[in-house]
């Protein structure tokens, strides 16, 4: 598989199927699963994070269980669609902490937003004051996410 200019070979991808599973995993523990000796696992790992590959590791938390029970799917259309003005939209949203997803999208809207809350009247106050009186934005349109039945952030690298 190739990724930008970078060939991801079978044990790339095992490395990397892992990591998806388990950040966490020690090197050791890493080598042992993809078959390497720890320094040349090490060492492939290094590489795919130099070459950004591996963007981050990171805990994903249940929003829930942390006290945003509250998941909105906003989509979003600006006034204008100028380079500055799509710059603009983007590094206010980059500010707000809510907004966990940001993505620029062909189709009806300009952009869709993944939103957590605390609570309704909470999304409803953000809503109001980031989008509802935004002079950026022609309009937006949100749905409360009821239940979730899938969610994950593995990428199926065995399918590539």
């Amino acid at each position: 598989m190739k990724t930008g200019t970078l060939d991801l070979d079978r044990i790339d991808q095992s490395i990397l199927a892992e990591l998806q599973a388990d950040a966490g995993l020690q090197n050791q523990t890493l080598a042992e699963r993809v078959n390497l000796s720890p320094s040349a696992c090490l060492k492939r790992v290094q590489r795919l994070r130099r070459a950004g590959v591996i963007r981050e590791e990171v805990a994903i938390l249940d929003a829930a269980r942390v006290g945003f029970p509250v998941l909105v799917i906003s989509r979003v259309s600006l006034r204008s669609t100028t380079r500055e003005a799509i710059q603009a939209f983007e590094r206010k949203v980059h500010a707000l902490p809510q907004v966990l997803q940001c993505h620029c999208v062909a189709g009806d809207t300009d952009f869709v937003l993944v939103i957590c809350a605390r609570s309704l009247p909470e999304y409803q106050a953000f809503a109001q004051e980031q989008l509802g009186d935004a002079l950026e934005l022609e309009n937006y349109s949100s749905d409360v996410v009821l239940s979730t039945t899938k969610f994950t952030t593995q990428l199926p690298l065995d399918r590539a």
